[in-house]
Formats: structure tokens, C-alpha cells, sequence
């Protein structure tokens, strides 16, 4: 029977993320245990758990994959904590606000941006949480971080008229978006930064997270399903692994990828990139032939097998080996948006990890969007 592993858990609406680890802690018996990436109490949606000694050290390759969320946001209204859960404060504005205006406003924050946290947010202040702090009456200074929203749709609108005088006290102004995002990304804000463009005010009413990369909520087991008896069998483990890359000169930035791919399996498969390929994506010939890089790499002692990609189909490794996920480097960032739709087009259950910076501190062009 496993004993490590990863759940995907579908969280109820109400206890925390870190009440959900407290819970499956006494249910399996074991203390290490982790997530990667915390839901408010108030959302719902996909958690992923990391249960054992390797799963929680190997959780930081999944902390960075971008999300994908539902969010019911109502408008007409603040909150001090941008969702249903703080003192909300209602407009009466008396106008209604048309689609054609909610959708030129939310595609407005498509793309790179800086956001700030949320007041009452798990973020540090001095070594304090930020809600602590904020609980307090004390002012918050909080510093804003680098954001992407790859996309977000508009799903619904129940618009009536921002006035309760005249809607009815059981009508509600609301709209309901999908949001792809970075990670780091807080739908709080985005909420609220989207009640100010509107002029009208608004907060998260509900938010649902459907989607942590590809690993998807429809996989996730309801937390009251699991059992001492029957929760190792929704554990989730990895036998082959793969990873990729050019690899003209092994640096310790290579080995790093590679070493902490192996991690995440039992045995790490590695693709060389053919010298056509090498050739295109550096713009360049390479000092060392296809030959002498395959070679290279087959001589590492943690490498399983390395093979020669496909020049003329950069997906047929993927097609053969089939692997049961795939590890991407700091550098492979054209992959993050490729690499699912290609999987779900060849039918495949492979996952997908990124491997955390290499000395970030040192070389900065290694940090991807929404990590920290």
C-alpha cells in the first residue's frame, strides 16, 4: 500500500486549507502533510495534497502552475476582506451596467500586471500574516507582485439595477467569469479592481478553483468520501518521467532540472533535442553534435534512458513514452500553454510539473511569472 503520494481533494465551502491537512492528518495517520497553493475558507474547488516525506519536499513544482478558477462576483458593493465574508458596505446607485461595458472592462485586465494582496491575505508582514495584522486595526502596507491573466470569460450576468430600492431585496446584481491566471494571482482582487473600473463597486461572492495546470477538479475526491480504509487508493504517483532539453553544455542549472525531475518518480526518461531542432530554437549551430549531447546525458547516473527527439515532430516523445508526467524547466515557457492541449488531444493522463528556479537570487531570469 502507498503511504506518499498526492490527493486531489474537492474542498467545502468553510474550514481552511490548512484545516483540510489537519483533517487528513489524523485520517491517514501521517504528519507530513501539505498543499500546494491555499483556497480561502470561504472557496471552494480543487485542493492538492501532498501526503508523505517525498510528496510534500517535491510540492514546490506544482506551487507555480498557473489556475483556473469560477468566481461569482457581486456587484454594488464592497467588502473590506473583497469577499462575502467581511463587512459588506452596498451602493445604491440607481443605473445598470450593460454587457458590452462588464466586458470591456474585465478583458482590460488580460495580460502582465502588478497586483496587490488583499488586506486580510495569508501574505507575510513581519513575520506576522497579513488578516493577523489587519484583524488588528493596523494599516498594511502591502507590496504589489507580478501577475499574468491569460484569459477571462464572461459566463453569466444577473444585472437588474444596482439600486435594492428598486431590484428587490432577493435580487441580486451579479456575474459569474472564468479566469485562467498565473499563479499568485489573487480572484479577491481582481474582484474588487473590477468594481472600481465599473464604478459601482464589488466582491467575490463565491469562487470555485477548477483547475491547478492540468491537473483538473473532475479528478478530485470529496473530502467526506475519503476513509482510513479507502484514501490511500486516491493517492496519485508517478512511475515515468520526462523531461527535455537541448542540453549543448551540462551546467549545474541542467543537472539541478534534471535531479529534481528524478524526483518525482521512479524513472526519469530524458529527450535530446536533435541538432535541426537545436539549430532552430537557438538560432544557431551548437558546439556539440546530437551524438556527443545524447551521450552526455546517458552518462548521468540518475538518468533512467535518454533518446533522440523527433526532428520533425517535437510531441512523438511524448506519443511513445507516454509518461505519467512531464517536468518543465525554467526556460521551457512556450510549453506551459502547448503542452496540455496536446496531451488532452492524444488522450494521455500525463501530468505536468515545473521544477522551481535555479538560484533565483543569483540569476533572476529564471523566475517565472507568479512565483515569489
Amino acid at each position: 500500500m502507498f503511504t506518499s503520494g498526492y490527493l486531489l481533494i474537492n474542498k467545502p465551502s468553510g474550514p481552511t486549507s490548512h484545516d483540510i491537512v489537519a483533517r487528513l492528518r489524523r485520517l491517514t495517520g501521517i504528519k507530513r502533510i501539505g498543499h500546494a497553493g491555499t483556497l480561502d475558507p470561504f472557496a471552494t474547488g480543487l485542493l492538492m495534497v501532498g501526503v508523505g516525506r517525498e510528496a510534500t519536499r517535491n510540492l514546490g513544482k506544482f506551487v507555480g502552475l498557473d489556475k483556473r478558477y469560477q468566481a461569482v462576483i457581486r456587484l454594488g458593493a464592497v467588502s473590506e476582506t473583497y469577499d462575502r465574508e467581511g463587512k459588506i458596505t452596498i451602493y445604491d446607485l440607481g443605473f445598470k451596467i450593460y454587457e458590452d461595458e462588464i466586458k470591456k472592462v474585465i478583458a482590460s485586465f488580460i495580460g502582465q500586471q502588478m497586483q496587490v494582496p488583499p488586506q486580510y491575505s495569508a501574505k507575510k508582514v513581519g513575520g506576522k500574516k497579513a488578516y493577523e495584522v489587519a484583524r488588528s486595526g493596523q494599516k498594511i502596507d502591502l507590496k504589489p507582485a507580478e501577475i499574468e491573466i491569460y484569459e477571462i470569460k464572461l459566463k453569466n450576468i444577473e444585472n437588474y439595477c444596482i439600486d435594492s430600492r428598486l431590484r428587490g431585496n432577493d435580487k441580486k446584481d451579479t456575474i459569474t467569469i472564468e479566469v485562467h491566471c498565473s499563479s499568485g494571482t489573487y480572484i479577491r482582487t481582481l474582484a474588487h479592481e473590477i468594481g472600481q473600473k465599473l464604478g459601482c463597486g464589488a466582491y467575490a461572492e463565491e469562487l470555485e478553483r477548477t483547475a491547478i495546470g492540468n491537473f483538473e477538479l473532475t479528478e478530485a475526491v470529496e473530502l467526506d468520501k475519503l476513509t482510513v480504509d479507502n484514501w490511500s487508493k486516491h493517492l496519485i504517483n508517478f512511475d515515468k518521467v520526462m523531461a527535455s532539453g537541448t542540453f549543448e553544455i551540462l551546467h549545474p542549472g541542467h543537472e539541478f532540472y534534471l535531479k529534481e525531475a528524478k524526483k518525482l518518480g521512479q524513472k526519469l526518461i530524458v529527450v535530446v533535442a536533435r541538432d535541426s531542432t537545436a539549430k532552430r530554437v537557438r538560432g544557431r549551430s551548437l558546439r556539440f553534435n546530437e551524438t556527443e549531447r545524447l551521450a552526455r546525458i546517458k552518462s548521468l547516473e540518475y538518468v533512467d534512458l535518454a533518446v533522440l527527439g523527433d526532428p520533425e515532430d517535437p510531441y512523438q516523445a511524448l506519443k511513445k513514452i507516454k509518461p505519467d508526467i512531464v517536468a518543465l524547466g525554467y526556460d521551457q515557457k512556450s510549453f506551459i500553454d502547448e503542452l496540455p492541449v496536446k496531451i488532452k488531444e492524444l488522450g494521455l493522463r500525463t501530468k505536468i510539473a515545473r521544477v522551481p528556479a535555479y538560484l533565483p537570487e543569483k540569476y533572476k531570469s529564471s523566475l517565472l511569472v507568479g512565483e515569489k
